[in-house]
């Protein structure tokens, strides 16, 4: 038996990967991009199948082929791409999605991981926020989350899939890449600990929630490993941040770094909804919630900027075979 992560050589995936690889599962990862680079140190130990989760075959062979009994779906087109091409994400995030779900039921797929994200909220959806609370998502990403959600709740009820999801805030760490206004905060940092120079295209009063990769690494494993769940969608809270105060941060250790700024319309837009999102929840005093779930075991681990920047920048340095800009 093995364990399928889709978006398999992407940014969360390959995290996940290397934790689950060090505990002795079997892993495949299966992705349209396959980047080798960022799992240089694991490549002899799991399986790489190239494929895309929009294509009803690939889907099924993977899962066949390779005997898979839970699944932890990351593949997504993120929130500037998804913006610009409506039909591109609606391949990957919506009919992706139900490939997933559908193969899944046909071939006996266990467990299904869903990761979501608190775009799924909007200025709707009532404050303090809560896992039942009112979707409003403002952003086809959201949208396309939302979708995922609903869809994996259905396979739960009509088809009896042990559906877990979580509605991530911004996930930061080493080797995040793609286009999309969360990108930006862990371009920073790499690129700082790279001596690179870094194009800042969102405004420096942007807004985040943000989660560092290990810490959501921990959940997802400890979701996925739960026995049983009291709920089928958990929120993870996050630290909010300015990317103002980011870049302070990253100067602290990092005092040369060149930055330049060059806004993208489109990624601005994105970068308000965010921003409006985060400052809602603070002002609401919820930006300490959802930091420690008991019943899964998992607590925040880092849950300072400096210490997030700190470790971020010394994995990159020990690795930068793995982070150099590719």
């Amino acid at each position: 038996m093995s364990i399928l992560l889709t978006g398999g050589t992407g940014f969360i995936s390959s995290h996940l990967a290397r934790s689950l690889v060090k505990e002795g599962h079997n892993i495949v990862l299966f992705d349209k991009f396959i980047n080798r680079k960022r799992i240089k140190d694991i490549l002899t130990s799991v399986k790489l199948v190239k494929g895309d989760v929009a294509l009803w075959d690939e889907v099924v062979e993977v899962i066949s082929k390779h005997d898979v009994e839970d699944i932890f779906h990351t593949a997504t087109e993120l929130a500037v791409k998804a913006e610009k091409n409506h039909a591109s994400a609606f391949k990957t995030n919506i009919e992706g999605t139900f490939n997933v779900f559908e193969a899944s039921k046909m071939l006996g797929v266990k467990k299904v991981i869903f990761t979501s994200s608190l775009s799924v909220y909007g200025p709707k959806s009532g404050f303090p926020i809560k896992e039942d609370s009112y979707r409003d998502p403002t952003s086809f990403y959201g949208v396309t989350k939302v979708f995922g959600e609903v869809l994996g709740m259905f396979y739960h009820y009509k088809h009896s899939i042990d559906f877990r999801c979580v509605r991530f805030p911004v996930v930061i760490g080493p080797g995040r890449r793609g286009q999309g206004v969360t990108v930006i905060f862990s371009t920073l940092i790499e690129k700082a600990a790279l001596n690179e120079p870094v194009t800042i295209d969102i405004p420096q009063n942007t807004m985040l929630p943000i989660l560092y990769i290990k810490d959501a690494v921990n959940f997802l494993i400890s979701l996925w490993k739960a026995e049983k769940v009291r709920k089928r969608i958990y929120i993870v809270g996050g630290i909010p941040i300015s990317l103002e105060k980011l870049v302070e941060t990253v100067k602290r250790f990092v005092p040369d770094v060149q930055t330049n700024v060059e806004i993208d319309e489109e990624a601005e837009q994105v970068a308000k909804v965010w921003t409006l999102l985060t400052t809602i929840v603070v002002k609401a005093g919820q930006d300490k919630l959802y930091r420690s779930i008991k019943e899964l075991n998992w607590e925040l681990k880092y849950t300072s900027v400096e210490n997030i920047v700190k470790d971020f920048i010394e994995c990159v340095q020990k690795h930068k075979d793995m982070f150099t800009s590719y």
